[in-house]
This record gives C-alpha cells, structure tokens and sequence, in this order.
C-alpha cells in the first residue's frame, strides 16, 4: 500500500518537472532568438589602434558622424574612409588633415549616398584606412561595425 503512495508522488512530481523543463527551453529559445533582449546603445567594435568616442545618426539629413581617437602611437594620415552596410557605400571624398596622437576627429558622411531610413535598428561598416607619419610610414586599414537604433 504504501507503495502506491510513493509512485503516485513520484509521477506527479514528474510530470510537473518534464513541464518546468519545457518552460525553460522555451524561455531560454526566446533569449536566444533576441526577443527579450532590450535594444542596445549605439556603439562601434572592431578597431584596433584607433579609439573609438561616439557616432549619431541622421535620417533626416542624409548623414552618419563618426568621432575617433588616435591610439596608433604618432601622427596619422587618413587616406579614406567608407561606408558599406546600412549606411549604403558611402565615402567621405575630402579627407582631413593629420590627427596626432592621443587627439580625436569627427568624421561626417553626407555626400548622398546615405540612404537609410533610420527607422528600428541598424547596423553599418566603417573602413578607415590611414598611413602613420613617423616611423614606419605603413599604410594600415580597420574596419568598425557600427549598430544601434535610430
């Protein structure tokens, strides 16, 4: 008799733990797929020796800015700077001067070819190639992806 007892606790304990496991993958299939992820701050990853500060988005006027520090270790000459992306392939055509080490530079993009229309969330490429002036004088490529939301 107390037998029974024990195998009815047992199944219903079971049956109510294969449940609890089921709302756990379901939970954690939610997570993954990114529906309870709140939106993320705007940011930029993926550049190595140039420090990344800040960048805005504006729908409104046709325009990406980008703001980046010198971490290179001397003065550094830009040679381009290209978008691809959400921010549809555009590319700054008037170049700045030099950037010294340790200074930062904001980098607006608004030749037109911007064509985003910011409205949920993006997420962008900036290929920034630039040559160190003292030592090496080597030619040096990064590439940041940018996202966030509009």
């Amino acid at each position: 008799m107390f037998d029974k007892k024990g195998q009815a606790a047992l199944e219903y304990l079971m049956t109510y733990g294969w449940a609890l496991v089921v709302i756990v993958i379901v939970i954690a299939a939610l997570f993954a797929f990114g529906i309870f992820n709140p939106p993320a701050a705007a940011t930029c990853r993926g550049l190595d020796k140039l420090a990344y500060s800040d960048h805005a988005i504006s729908a409104g006027n046709n325009a990406i800015e980008l703001r980046i520090g010198n971490g290179a270790g001397s003065t550094i000459k830009f040679d381009s700077i290209s978008y691809s992306g959400d921010f549809a392939g555009g590319t700054i055509t008037t170049m700045p001067g030099n950037l010294a080490t340790g200074s930062y530079q904001s980098f607006t993009n608004t030749d037109g070819n911007f064509t985003t229309a910011i409205t949920g969330s993006y997420s962008g490429t900036v290929t920034i190639t630039y040559t160190t002036e003292a030592g090496s004088g080597i030619q040096h490529t990064e590439t940041a992806t940018c996202s966030g939301t509009g």
